[in-house]
């Protein structure tokens, strides 16, 4: 079952909830069992990487595949220094 993030408006408390995708709406708080709760929704870190040597590349077989892996290049530099993970 997945892990949820929720925050009650009432004592500020931040707290995670298990349960079901199909489950919806607000949960209740473990600290004031209040029910006046927002779920919570935090970035996660995304990793970029692309292995140029695996042998089962369609790129290979591609005209222009030289071009087409320097401009993935560019383009995974150019997104990993504008999250400052380079």
């Amino acid at each position: 079952m997945p892990t949820y993030d929720f925050a009650c408006k009432g004592c500020r408390h931040v707290f995670e909830v298990f349960r079901s995708i199909k489950e919806t709406g607000p949960a209740k708080c473990p600290k004031c069992s209040g029910k006046n709760t927002m779920q919570l929704f935090f970035n996660s870190p995304t990793v970029f990487s692309r292995n140029i040597d695996h042998p089962d590349s369609p790129l290979d077989d591609m005209p222009n595949a030289d071009k087409m892996r320097k401009t993935a290049d560019m383009a995974i530099h150019k997104a990993m220094k504008d999250m400052g993970m380079s």
